[in-house]
């Protein structure tokens, strides 16, 4: 036994390396693999401008010198399956996803339940989205972007520029502001990386490629959950659960 373990009293057995094993496999199954803290952070394509929510009814626009800090750890994608839920509203029913640094990465969406290439994209239940969890320098709120169809290249693009400048910023993440820039006739987000400082309370935890196993099992546990009756293809099976179209801003709002 080391000089710093405690010893065992009243009889009560050692801990042994499969007890402290089993326990972490658990945190990894409980705590999610894509954070989702704060509030929401939202891009508008239509007008290139940023909003967030500080309720569940108001967004306020984002602010051209509000500084942000960039969790580059949480960064993830995952399919969100939307469909009606118990009180009868249409919302996300299913989910699996996690964060790029513990090695996951979106299944092609014909690897996915309820693969259809003759149903329109419009009417697919799995809707694909990557997400971000930035902290506002004024008063620490953290909030979370949610990316969808368009702004995902957007978030791809800032990342790529962040990967490269990071391993000579050991202990920080990059400080940004939330800028856009045109995409033929809409707009597409751009974070311009302006400094980087410690990220400090609420950083993601380094990365777990140990999460990839059980991400992979939820993805085979969705695949038989989702699987088309027998008889039936799988068009059939999912008709009538049609997804409404999106409003004005292409990212979603997680409520």
């Amino acid at each position: 036994m080391s000089e710093n373990a405690t010893a065992p009293t009243n009889g009560a057995a050692q801990i042994s390396d499969d007890e402290i094993n089993a326990l972490a496999d658990a945190a990894r199954a409980l705590s999610p693999g894509m954070r989702f803290v704060g509030r929401p952070l939202n891009f508008g394509w239509e007008n290139g401008a940023w909003y967030w929510k500080p309720d569940r009814d108001h967004g306020e626009k984002v602010g051209a010198t509000e500084a942000f800090a960039i969790d580059l750890r949480s960064a993830g994608e995952a399919w969100k399956r939307w469909g009606r839920m118990d009180n009868g509203k249409v919302g996300i029913v299913d989910q699996i996803g996690g964060r790029y640094v513990d090695g996951w990465r979106n299944p092609p969406r014909h690897a996915m339940p309820e693969a259809d290439e003759d149903l329109p994209a419009s009417d697919d239940p799995w809707k694909e989205s990557s997400s971000l969890v930035l902290k506002r320098l004024s008063d620490d709120q953290l909030l979370t972007w949610s990316a969808v169809y368009s702004s995902r290249e957007g978030m791809g693009e800032f990342l790529a520029i962040a990967a490269k400048d990071w391993r000579d910023h050991i202990g920080c993440m990059p400080v940004v502001l939330l800028e856009s820039a045109p995409d033929g006739k809409n707009f597409k987000p751009r974070l311009r990386i302006i400094g980087w400082q410690a990220f400090g309370e609420g950083e993601s935890p380094p990365a777990d490629p140990a999460r990839g196993a059980l991400l992979r099992k939820r993805l085979e546990e969705l695949l038989q959950k989702y699987a088309a009756p027998k008889g039936t293809t799988s068009k059939a099976a999912i008709a009538g659960k049609k997804v409404s179209k999106r409003g004005d801003m292409d990212d979603e709002i997680p409520f």
